[in-house]
């Protein structure tokens, strides 16, 4: 009588609950590659608005606006990212209009990410290295 061996993988998703909401942030490797895109354009386009906000008493109203513009832009592309098309709209409302509080969701999922990553490099760097060992 032969033995079987059994493997199951682990489900490639996390569920999210957010003000009350379900969301489900995929963690298979073409959302990862996204989410990684997505982050680094955050960064980027922040670092950016840091950089053009420097001084807001000679700013023109219509500077102020455009820059008002693209904070919220760069948060909805991280929210839709990885809560799906659509999501930081019905947010948006849910956090009082408020960009500044969805920028605390957008570090929250950027920790989930780092989180995630982190702990599948750890894992395979722990299951080669004892297999080094053997």
């Amino acid at each position: 009588m032969s033995q079987v061996f059994q493997f199951n993988f682990e489900k490639t998703y996390k569920e999210v609950d957010v003000a009350g909401k379900l969301f489900r942030v995929e963690f298979n490797d073409d959302a990862l590659n996204r989410y990684q895109k997505s982050l680094k354009r955050f960064k980027v386009s922040t670092e950016e608005l840091q950089n053009a906000a420097t001084d807001y008493e000679k700013a023109t109203d219509a500077e102020i606006d455009a820059l008002s513009e693209k904070q919220k832009e760069i948060t909805k592309d991280v929210v839709d990212t990885f809560l799906g098309k659509g999501a930081f709209e019905e947010l948006y409302d849910i956090a009082g209009r408020s960009v500044a509080n969805l920028l605390s969701l957008v570090h929250y999922l950027n920790d989930l990410y780092a989180e995630e990553t982190l702990k599948k490099t750890n894992e395979s760097q722990s299951k080669y290295l004892a297999n080094l060992k053997k």
